[in-house]
């Protein structure tokens, strides 16, 4: 009895030996085989019978080969996708090792950037998706971790120059710059930091692992230090660039949020028709309905909305002005009336149960419904 699937994963040998038994039944049984077409009947000539016969195995083995390209492509998406998610596991645990190894595993943003980042792996839908993840999720994840770990040390070293010998003997108001290297090791300009203190702060930033100059102005005033700009007008250059950048994101997420920017991602796209022979106007939609679908889809935690391909934003006006419909002041095309959702699509599809039973069962209405992997919202045009 043969195998379903053969070692290499084809469809090949599926069915071999009934085709054998075929080949051998048509070529003894040949000449005696006969069709009945209408009232008469046609002996098959034996070449007839051996072409039919190829052709099955020809068709069994494209079958087979179809069906091969087919698994080999999933399995190849499967391993890729398997892949990224180790690799995204693996960058996660290496960055909760190195928060702990800095100690600001406890630091509010670098939990709240861990937790984000576990939450997206398993949001994931394709390597793909994981890639662009681990890309900027990852590299976001690491600077937060290092931008944390910066402002624990210099915290720290502020606390142990408040303890310093030589500064409790001093009254008024102090400034002097800290420079720290590997080679040079501490150094305070003036020299008004006692010794001790200046091999405590070396070893605060011998054990988080500093790779480079750091120059610092201090200002102490009855015991109590703080921190001025960095002195270094590379370090201020650099501080700068990375506030610059931290808002750079932060208005582009701002600007994808309220519709001013494109917005991708997983989806729905929900399609509305008029009742069919329907002429009167509870046959037809209207702004409400259209109002209704959309409230339900931002209560099901939908991050963006377009309707007719116009972006919904806080001030979006829906409205009917006579039989068209109008969104953003723009008409848009009816029947259907198409609108697409950037969110969970299970959770979006699930949360237009109750209206799309009231439309349809009520209203005669037809409403299609179709779960996308990505779906890119329009800013915005005026």
């Amino acid at each position: 009895m043969c195998r379903p699937v053969c070692s290499c994963g084809c469809l090949c040998c599926l069915c071999g030996q009934a085709e054998k038994s075929l080949v051998s039944f048509i070529f003894k049984r040949g000449n005696h085989f006969k069709m009945k077409l209408g009232s008469s009947h046609a002996v098959v000539d034996n070449k007839v019978l051996v072409l039919v016969t190829v052709v099955l195995v020809l068709n069994t083995v494209l079958v087979g080969l179809n069906f091969n390209i087919l698994y080999m492509q999933f399995m190849d998406n499967k391993e890729g996708l398997i892949s990224k998610q180790v690799m995204a596991q693996d960058l996660l645990e290496y960055s909760k090792r190195l928060a702990q190894d800095l100690g600001v595993q406890n630091r509010t943003s670098v939990k709240e950037a861990l937790a984000t980042f576990n939450y997206e792996i398993d949001l994931a839908k394709d390597s793909d998706e994981l890639a662009r993840l681990i890309f900027t999720h990852g590299r976001q994840l690491q600077e937060t971790i290092l931008r944390e770990w910066d402002a624990l040390l210099r915290e720290k070293v502020l606390i142990v120059i408040n303890q310093d010998k030589n500064l409790k003997k001093k009254t008024g108001k102090i400034q002097f710059t800290l420079r720290i290297s590997n080679t040079d090791g501490v150094v305070a300009d003036p020299q008004v930091l006692h010794e001790d203190t200046l091999k405590e702060i070396l070893n605060l930033y011998l054990e988080g692992g500093m790779a480079q100059e750091r120059v610092f102005r201090i200002e102490v005033e009855e015991s109590r230090s703080r921190m001025l700009v960095p002195y270094n007008p590379l370090d201020y250059i650099q501080a700068l660039t990375e506030e610059l950048d931290s808002l750079r994101v932060s208005m582009h997420e701002m600007r994808v949020a309220t519709g001013l920017a494109e917005m991708a991602g997983p989806g729905v796209a929900i399609r509305l028709y008029d009742a069919p022979d329907g002429y009167s106007a509870s046959d037809i939609i209207h702004d409400s309905d259209v109002r209704d679908v959309v409230n339900e889809l931002f209560a099901a935690g939908a991050k963006g909305v377009s309707v007719g391909g116009q972006r919904l934003i806080a001030t979006s006006p829906i409205r009917c002005v006579g039989p068209v419909i109008r969104v953003n002041q723009k008409e848009i095309s009816a029947n259907p009336v198409v609108i697409e959702a950037v969110g969970d699509p299970e959770v979006l599809a699930s949360g237009l149960d109750i209206i799309r039973f009231s439309l349809e069962f009520h209203r005669n209405f037809r409403i299609e419904i179709e779960k996308k992997d990505n779906i890119v919202l329009p800013y915005l045009r005026n």
